[in-house]
Order: structure tokens, then C-alpha cells, then sequence
């Protein structure tokens, strides 16, 4: 009676194997096609609304509340950097880095900067606002027509400005300790180069490395580490597109303090929510002592929705609020 019983458990159980197989198969076909609708869903927001406004938000009554409202998501994007920094015993510091002020100075950096260091006192977050020393510079480190980005002569600049900024923070070491296991394939996105030649959009062409790790580095970092580890997180003032790798600033604070890893994790059209999926997916698991956040007021104006939509790195569709759509439709309509 028992091997009956047995045999019959057995044949019931080969019959499921099959039904098991097509669900599995099934959900598997499911995720694609899912994700095929939602970028077709996302493609249609960028083709219905294609530009992305920038200082017009602040040259128009009718953006005065929408750029309330990027304020804030501003802050709560900046208040869960600073809850995930706190959770690995990260020290978290903000840097407010442009060469867009002084005589160089954009409304977002007029009316932006001023937030930024109000949200850092709020939040309890160390803020180096090097705005006055990049300004006062005899150098014009305000780069290419209407680009924004650095010259040689300004990358250097903001590497001496940066190195007083990491000194402060010398004995500061997490105190979190990390698994042996293994880590993500990378801990930046960008895709790895060789010393490859970049022609920019402006026909500037610059010399790209980006290590295996996804980092804009001429080294891979390697485990379990043996320097206090600087995580840098910035979009294109951090990047520095136009520039060669050994001509950026955190290339040459790597020569300056050989003694630390100092870590690029910059990417092109970055903004503060983009900083914050990054450290959480990948770049927490560098191991970080400090988290500077390179950032200024452009960070705040990038968080418009048509913006998002088209440069965000998460999968996500932006929709666009109601003050968003009628600022919209005002402005370019």
C-alpha cells in the first residue's frame, strides 16, 4: 500500500513539471514584453513633449510654483543620499562646484546656490560652496561658449579647491564592514573605453578611459581595500567631458594624494535622483569613506519631467504634473 502511494505522489509530481516549465516560461516572456510597452509608453511622453527647459523656469512668473516644486524634490532627493549615506557610515559632504558664477553666473546658480546650502543646514549636511574661489580666480575657467564645462586651466583650479576639501576629512574612515562576497560588475555606468578618442558635441574631441568597473578611471579598484576610499558622485562638472582623463580633476587628485582611492563616478546629464540610484545599486559597494556630491543649481532645473524622462538612468516614466504642463505648454506651445 505505501509503494502504491508512493508511486502515485511521484506520477503526480512528473505531471507538474511540464505546467511548471510553461509558467515559468510564460512569466519569463512576460517581463520583455512589459518592458517593451513601458519604454513605448516612456517614448511617447519624449516625443510629445521633446524640450527641456532650463533658466526659462526662472524668466517666467508661471515658473515661480513649478520651480517650488523642483525645489522640493531637490531636497528629498538630497534627505535619502544623506539617510543612505548615514546607513553605511558614510560622511556624507556636498560640494557646490560651476564655473557659471561671477560674471559667468546663471539664474539657476543665482537662485539655486542659495537653496542648496539652506537644504544642507537643514538636513545636517556638510556644504563647501566653492562658488567665491572659483569666481575669484585671475584664470577664466568658464569654458566653451555657452558650454559651461571645464578647461584645462579650471579643472586644475577645482582640483586645488577640492584637495583642501578632502584634507578636511583625513581621518575619517566608515566604520561599516562589507561581506566578503561578491560585488556588482561595476559600480558606474558608463561603458568601458580604452584611451578611446570622443568627438563631443562641438567637434572638441577629448581622449575617454573608463576602467571595467564603469568608472571613469585608468585603474580598476581592488578588494579588500588598503586606502580610505573618496566616492565622488557628480554629473558633467564632474565628468568633464572635452577634457583627457589625465586632465580632470580627480585624476589629479589621484597624483596628489596617493595614498587614497579617489573615485569618479560621474556620468553626462546626471542629477541629484540619478547620484542617489547609482550609490544604492553600485557605487555604496566601492566602499566609501567620504561621499562628496559634486552639485549646483542646474541639479534643481534637471529635475523637470521631460528632462527626466529622456536622461534619467532608472527604469522609470516621468508624468507630468499639472503645473509642469501648463508651464510647458506656455513656454513652448
Amino acid at each position: 500500500m505505501l509503494m502504491k502511494d508512493l508511486h502515485i505522489k511521484i506520477k503526480s509530481l512528473l505531471l507538474l513539471i511540464p505546467l511548471t516549465i510553461f509558467l515559468t516560461s510564460c512569466h519569463s516572456k512576460q517581463k520583455p514584453f512589459k518592458n517593451l510597452a513601458f519604454k513605448a509608453q516612456r517614448n511617447a511622453i519624449i516625443e510629445k513633449y521633446p524640450k527641456i527647459p532650463h533658466d526659462e523656469i526662472l524668466q517666467q512668473i508661471a515658473g515661480n510654483h513649478l520651480y517650488s516644486e523642483l525645489e522640493e524634490r531637490y531636497r528629498q532627493s538630497l534627505s535619502s543620499l544623506k539617510t543612505a549615506a548615514d546607513g553605511d557610515c558614510d560622511r556624507l559632504v556636498v560640494v557646490i562646484v560651476t564655473p557659471e558664477v561671477g560674471k559667468f553666473a546663471t539664474l539657476s546658480n543665482i537662485y539655486g546656490i542659495p537653496y542648496i546650502i539652506q537644504s544642507c543646514n537643514l538636513l545636517g549636511i556638510d556644504c563647501i560652496n566653492l562658488s567665491a574661489d572659483i569666481s575669484a580666480k585671475e584664470e577664466d575657467p568658464s569654458q566653451y561658449p555657452d558650454d559651461g564645462n571645464w578647461t584645462k586651466a579650471g579643472s586644475v583650479s577645482l582640483s586645488g579647491f577640492l584637495e583642501e576639501a578632502i584634507a578636511r576629512y583625513n581621518d575619517y574612515h566608515s566604520s561599516k564592514t562589507y561581506p566578503s562576497g561578491p560585488k556588482p560588475p561595476t559600480f558606474g555606468d558608463l561603458p568601458p573605453k580604452d584611451d578611446e578618442i570622443i568627438d563631443g558635441e562641438r567637434n572638441m574631441q577629448y581622449r575617454l578611459t573608463v576602467n571595467s568597473q564603469g568608472l571613469r578611471m585608468d585603474h580598476d579598484l581592488t578588494f579588500p581595500k588598503k586606502k580610505q576610499t573618496i566616492l565622488f558622485l557628480g554629473g558633467s562638472k564632474l565628468y568633464s567631458p572635452y577634457l583627457d582623463n589625465n586632465l580632470i580633476a580627480t585624476s589629479l587628485l589621484q597624483k596628489k594624494f596617493p595614498d587614497k582611492e579617489i573615485v569618479n563616478a560621474g556620468n553626462l546629464n546626471y542629477t541629484l535622483d540619478d547620484f542617489l540610484s547609482l550609490y544604492q545599486e553600485k557605487a555604496s559597494f566601492t566602499e566609501p569613506d567620504v561621499i562628496f556630491i559634486c552639485t549646483n543649481g542646474d541639479d534643481i532645473l534637471n529635475f523637470f519631467f521631460s528632462q527626466r524622462n529622456r536622461y534619467s538612468r532608472v527604469n522609470k516614466r516621468y508624468e507630468p504634473t499639472e503645473v509642469e504642463t501648463q508651464f510647458y505648454e506656455q513656454t513652448f506651445n
